[in-house]
């Protein structure tokens, strides 16, 4: 896996395929690698680049100073965009990873040419919409995990993320080997999941982005989830706003090829 030095960490990436350059950025607790499967299917005929974020997957944690935020990853993004590409590229950002595509845009918006948001997490939406049930919704899921997290009860943590995310029973349905892999970047999401609170994204902040926009949903996505890309639809009315039949949230890895498929979709509108 190529490496590169970003502000003193050591930073990992993938990279594959050839063609118009799609910067594929991954959802909090988990890493580049997640786009394999979806990747399978556009690599054919694009240059798929997967990073993984500070602190998740095989780049070193944050150091600070002060809390990760979003702003953070969007620089090291932007330092892997110069290095290896020379004008602008697509992004496709999933939720965590949606969250820090916006705030790339806010910093470099010359070197976006379209984007394609599935699911991104933006409680800030939620709250200066005056959707306070459904912001308190997030923000307990997120404070369950951290305090589960601070107690050493990682198992618990996750099995209440990923069944409030994915419903009743997802944690017990996984593999020994699955559940590992997640017990393992327990503290990796906390960081997540502490950013996701900090991010301070405004629904004007949004409106200033110029380029082609699709945002993709999964049918059984969580009532917060679903809300927050609606209001990221109503700032962008010009997007395309997709819906996923039968999936939820993590819709890249359990419909990868519904979602290469939206994402061709999108291309050839950004292409027209």
């Amino acid at each position: 896996m190529p490496t590169f030095e970003h502000e003193g960490l050591n930073a990992h990436y993938a990279e594959s395929g050839a063609g118009d350059p799609l910067m594929l950025l991954h959802a909090g607790g988990s890493s580049g690698r997640q786009w394999r499967k979806a990747g399978s299917h556009l690599e054919a005929d694009y240059r798929l680049i997967a990073p993984d974020f500070i602190c998740f997957g095989e780049t070193d944690p944050w150091a600070g100073p002060g809390d990760l935020s979003h702003d953070d990853q969007a620089k090291l993004v932007l330092a892997l965009i110069e290095r290896l590409c020379d004008g602008a590229v697509h992004v496709i950002g999933h939720s965590y990873g949606g969250a820090t595509a916006i705030r790339l845009w806010l910093a470099a918006p010359e070197r976006v040419r379209s984007f394609v948001f599935i699911e991104p997490i933006l409680p800030s939406l939620l709250r200066e919409a005056g959707e306070d049930a459904l912001y308190g919704e997030y923000r307990a899921v997120a404070e369950g995990f951290m305090n589960n997290a601070a107690e050493g009860c990682d198992a618990e943590a996750w099995r209440g993320f990923l069944d409030a995310r994915n419903g009743a029973g997802t944690w017990d349905k996984l593999s020994d080997e699955t559940r590992q892999r997640f017990v393992a970047g327990t503290r990796q999401t906390v960081d997540g999941f502490i950013s996701n609170l900090n991010n301070a994204t405004t629904q004007e902040e949004c409106r200033s982005i110029k380029v082609p926009t699709s945002i993709l949903r999964g049918a059984d996505t969580s009532a917060p989830e679903r809300r927050m890309t609606e209001i990221l639809h109503d700032a962008l009315p010009a997007s395309a706003y997709e819906i996923i039949p039968d999936a939820g949230h993590m819709s890249p890895l359990t419909h990868p090829a519904e979602v290469a498929q939206l994402i061709r979709q999108h291309m050839a509108r950004a292409a027209a």
